[in-house]
């Protein structure tokens, strides 16, 4: 039994409320652990992890949760949570997009959570009727295997392209009820889907994939550098395809069709099993607590390595950026 100290550095007072969902959404599951084994402690000398709960309010590359306290005097017990697209893994922990060249016993693959709060995303058990063999309702813009999956066709098929939409849902110009009609449609056409495609977007995995599992649906998978989460049987109840393979899609999901209704309910147990709310606190502890026991390099020397990563094109034009407009607000 672990003693963990859950926080986040996204600031209460700015009114950060979106940036403060990973944490919420873990304060809450540990209130509904059904495994009971791990609790929750304000006391940092005490607790066997210290949990670092974050989406973007720590800045670009964690550097809030980086220079606190507690991870300077307690750094061998604190790890992060991570629900963002772009990462370096600074810290041991879990992260939702971590590509396959990083990903290690430091740094593990894991889910979303406070990112897609779209109230119609909800079980419907899947059936041999569904209007669409697989879908796509998103935007193209963000990955070039997400523009390759235009070229496709099939009878019963649909792929809208919501690139304009979706930029004025992140710069907020949609009113309460075009956003609700947006997440609606998104939600509506998923669970009219045998199959859903689930293409890596800005960062290696999708919240669509995760969404997919959620709803029962076979969520078919097209992102090289993904790392599967630890735990769920994905082979049994997922699709994954090379991302040079797309064109393959239509002839292998008619195949696949019989086992469609199967593999949904199984997406859905295996959603519930490890990512659902009455259990993703202790998955993510459960996870932490390994990265811990099996750590060969103490995190006062491992914590240097992913500094290399600023020399990747992306993350050193990223840095320059982010440093230029810090510099800018003084």
């Amino acid at each position: 039994m672990a003693q963990v100290l859950l926080l986040s550095t996204a600031r209460i007072e700015s009114g950060d409320d979106y940036n403060r969902g990973a944490f919420r959404r873990l304060l809450e599951s540990a209130d509904a652990d059904v495994f009971k084994k791990h609790s929750l402690t304000n006391d940092p000398g005490v607790a066997d992890v210290i949990l670092f709960a974050e989406l973007y309010g720590a800045g670009a590359y964690f550097q809030s949760v980086r220079r606190h306290l507690f991870v300077r005097k307690f750094r061998e017990k604190c790890f992060l949570f991570c629900s963002n697209d772009f990462v370096i893994p600074f810290l041991p922990g879990v992260y939702a997009s971590i590509e396959r060249r990083w990903s290690s016993e430091r740094a593990r693959s894991g889910f979303y959570l406070g990112v897609s709060e779209n109230e119609f995303v909800d079980f419907t058990p899947p059936r041999d009727d569904l209007k669409y063999l697989y879908s796509f309702l998103g935007a193209t813009d963000t990955a070039p295997v997400r523009r390759n999956l235009v070229t496709l066709s099939h009878p019963r098929s649909l792929f809208q392209d919501t690139s304009a939409e979706y930029a004025d849902v992140l710069s907020g110009k949609l009113d309460a009820v075009a956003m609700r009609d947006y997440w609606r449609r998104y939600a509506d056409v998923c669970k009219g889907s045998k199959f859903i495609l689930c293409p890596r977007g800005m960062g290696t995995s999708s919240v669509r994939l995760f969404d997919s599992m959620r709803m029962g649906r076979v969520p078919v998978i097209l992102s090289d550098q993904w790392v599967p989460p630890e735990g769920p049987r994905w082979d049994k109840f997922s699709v994954r395809i090379p991302e040079a393979d797309f064109e393959q899609i239509p002839a292998l999901l008619e195949r696949l069709e019989p086992q469609a209704l199967q593999m949904g309910m199984l997406a859905r147990a295996e959603w519930e099993e490890w990512f659902s709310g009455r259990v993703c606190f202790h998955r993510v502890v459960e996870w932490c607590l390994d990265i811990k026991k099996h750590r060969r390099v103490p995190e006062a020397f491992a914590r240097f390595t992913p500094f290399i990563q600023y020399l990747r094109p992306f993350h050193f034009r990223h840095l320059l950026r982010t440093r230029y407009y810090a510099l800018k607000k003084r």
